[in-house]
């Protein structure tokens, strides 16, 4: 695939720029105004130059951002990660190949230009998905069941923290709880952070704060990147087995 030179990612940056400023409709003024101002940006060969060991992009129909990011992951996989990880001219590339897929009424930046602090980075819609596939393959999904343009509230609180995002067994672990292969989609209230003034409290076993509450307390007592996925299970107790019967 290509990727932007420095010239085409310092003209990607201030197109994208310049559009979430001025915009007052994202999507309206990008279908309307910008699209081809973006396209032609990256059909300008004098702006790409060619990303080794790469597939080419194809503009696939992605049901889901799981499926983008297993494709993405596909085209990147000869590639050494080191090098690829934190390149802003290739993600902003891929942004840029895919913006149609991204765009939404979100005018925020770091949903379509590469940011280099953590906070900005994980919620860069082109990435993210390539990152959680890489990491933890068919069991990202319960993260990315969602369409390409939305960041979800399960995907930002797990991919917020290194360790749920980095643990493979905790990865499995949560796709086996929260998502549902019947409905496809996340199990009612599994990524519900907000305390419910009908139960006094928070929901009973959700990702977040009762799940990351306790593998702190566990990481504390095991060495939980040693152990399988139904280990974990087994530590976690009573309170999260209720998932099975939610839907």
């Amino acid at each position: 695939m290509k990727k932007f030179n420095n010239e085409g990612n310092k003209k990607f940056e201030f197109l994208m720029k310049d559009f979430l400023r001025d915009s007052s409709n994202v999507k309206s003024d990008y279908k309307n105004k910008y699209k081809s101002l973006f396209e032609e940006i990256i059909t300008d060969k004098k702006n790409l130059e060619n990303l080794p060991d790469s597939q080419e992009l194809v503009k696939n129909k992605f049901k889901n951002r799981f499926e983008y990011g297993k494709y993405l992951f596909g085209a990147l996989q000869n590639c050494n990660f080191s090098k690829i990880n934190r390149d802003k001219c290739l993600w902003n590339y891929i942004s840029c190949f895919f913006l149609e897929d991204f765009i939404s009424s979100s005018n925020k930046p770091n949903r379509y230009i590469w940011m280099p602090k953590w906070h900005d980075t994980k919620r860069l819609l082109a990435r993210t998905p390539w990152l959680l596939y890489y990491i933890n393959r068919e069991n990202s999904l319960f993260s990315l069941c969602t369409s390409l343009n939305e960041h979800s509230n399960m995907c930002e609180q797990f991919v917020a923290r290194q360790e749920l995002l980095r643990n493979t067994s905790v990865g499995e672990l949560c796709q086996k709880l929260y998502y549902n292969p019947e409905t496809k989609k996340l199990r009612k209230n599994a990524a519900k952070h907000e305390k419910d003034d009908k139960l006094d409290g928070w929901h009973s076993g959700v990702i977040h704060p009762r799940l990351t509450g306790k593998l702190g307390k566990l990481y504390k007592i095991y060495d939980l990147w040693s152990l399988s996925a139904s280990d974990l299970e087994k530590l976690i107790g009573e309170e999260f087995e209720h998932w099975d019967k939610t839907p």
